[in-house]
């Protein structure tokens, strides 16, 4: 098996260094962690550029959804590309990167204990007219959180949003 990029050598060292610690597990040999809370993931993803170097992606992903790939429906931060050009410059960057990633995680954590908590950020966001899942996901956590009427408001709006549809 060939050896794995310097890039990703020091990225997973880094990620290692400070997301491990919060209970982060690694994706594999991928530059994906995730802190799983059973029904909602945090993902973290450094990000690759078209050349070699990594940024940054970190965000809430609803377990609701039935999929079969990662997604963000939440984000929490998004860090454009830190180049390499030599281990030494790059390892700082990296590790810049893996704090920022950890400080990301542990708000998200903060700002998402619980149901209801969820479904207060949800519901209480401003609709946006042609983001469908944005009012599904409301729909989903009013109903998790027990609130059976804010719930139906929302799918409503979904059907409603639905029929105008071309």
């Amino acid at each position: 098996m060939a050896d794995r990029s310097p890039v990703l050598r020091i990225i997973t060292s880094a990620a290692r260094e400070s997301l491990k610690p919060l209970g982060l597990a690694q994706r594999g040999r991928s530059r994906l962690w995730i802190d799983d809370h059973g029904w909602w993931l945090g993902v973290v993803e450094f990000t690759p550029p078209r050349i070699a170097g990594s940024g940054l992606h970190v965000g809430a992903m609803w377990l609701w959804h039935d999929v079969d790939h990662l997604a963000f429906h939440v984000d929490a931060v998004r860090v454009g590309s830190e180049l390499f050009r030599t281990e030494d410059q790059f390892t700082p960057l990296a590790l810049e990167l893996s704090r920022q990633a950890a400080a990301n995680v542990t708000a998200l954590r903060e700002k998402f204990p619980a149901l209801p908590d969820v479904a207060r950020y949800l519901t209480s966001r401003p609709v946006r007219r042609g983001f469908f899942w944005d009012g599904f996901d409301s729909g989903i956590a009013a109903a998790l959180a027990g609130d059976p009427d804010l719930a139906r408001d929302h799918f409503e709006r979904v059907l409603r949003e639905d029929a105008l549809a071309p």
